[in-house]
């Protein structure tokens, strides 16, 4: 574990880098699944589809999504760059977005008491890794109402390997399946009732990953906590009763409140 001050330093420089991979995350993973779809779409109705494939995150170095400008190492440190460059692209002098340094102070925030809270460098790393792919759902959700698989996977995995370490995995498996089934049967049965769709299925997945995170012992309180705040939201953003509202950052924030309360 973290003995002295600049162990806990590097770890959460480490935090803040993964921070920063996550915000990217956040702007290029909607493009790819738009590309995807289009693709899909067009190879079902035997239409031609030339449209070029987007630049994945992992085989292109970090640039200027307005001048494509490449984006020299001393431009990417977390929230000091942008601190530094006033918010604004060197080359173009654009506005970069807050999305940046707002997820990578999140990042921070969230794992800060990680630490304190974790009996390993193991288990801190997968704690870790659970926040992380927490927070782009929860960002991805609010922004587009889609939550990726690739994160629910990811929460889901470490979650596994968690309990595995502790002895906890009859819990676990027994939340995974109980809050998937919880969201699929309320979603089927609001589909035969009201004929349309009440809650996605990536809330359903969510779920799950979020109950083999907690345990099932934790699903009531997890599922209190997301439904009294998302009330509370409607009631004071004054939401239209019929505008769809994306339920994972609820169930999310919950299930941080959870996890550390």
């Amino acid at each position: 574990m973290l003995t002295d001050v600049f162990d806990y330093l590097v770890y959460y420089i480490i935090v803040l880098c993964v921070g920063s991979f996550a915000a990217a995350y956040t702007v290029r993973w909607p493009i790819k699944s738009r590309y995807l779809w289009e693709k899909e779409a067009h190879h079902i109705l035997a239409l031609p589809f030339k449209q070029a494939a987007p630049t994945l995150i992992t085989t292109k170095r970090s640039h200027c999504v307005h001048c494509h400008h490449p984006l020299p190492w001393y431009d990417l440190i977390p929230i000091v760059s942008f601190v530094w460059l006033k918010g604004k692209c060197r080359s173009c002098q654009h506005p970069v977005s807050f999305r940046y340094p707002i997820i990578e102070s999140l990042h921070v925030i969230c794992c800060l008491p990680l630490p304190w809270l974790t009996d390993s460098l193991y288990e801190l790393l997968l704690h870790t890794c659970i926040i992380s792919a927490l927070i782009v759902a929860a960002t991805i959700d609010l922004e587009h109402k889609l939550i990726p698989d690739e994160c629910n996977g990811l929460i889901l995995f470490a979650s596994l390997l968690l309990s595995l370490s502790s002895n906890h995995l009859e819990s676990s498996v027994m939340g995974l399946l109980i809050g998937f089934s919880l969201i699929y049967f309320l979603r089927k049965g609001y589909l035969i009732v009201r004929q349309s769709e009440g809650i996605g299925l990536g809330d359903a997945k969510l779920l799950a990953a979020l109950g083999a995170w907690l345990g099932v012992a934790h699903l009531p309180l997890l599922l209190l906590g997301a439904s009294v705040s998302g009330i509370l939201y409607t009631v004071l953003s004054n939401k239209n009763r019929q505008d769809y509202m994306a339920f994972g950052p609820f169930l999310i924030f919950s299930a941080m409140c959870v996890f550390y309360l």
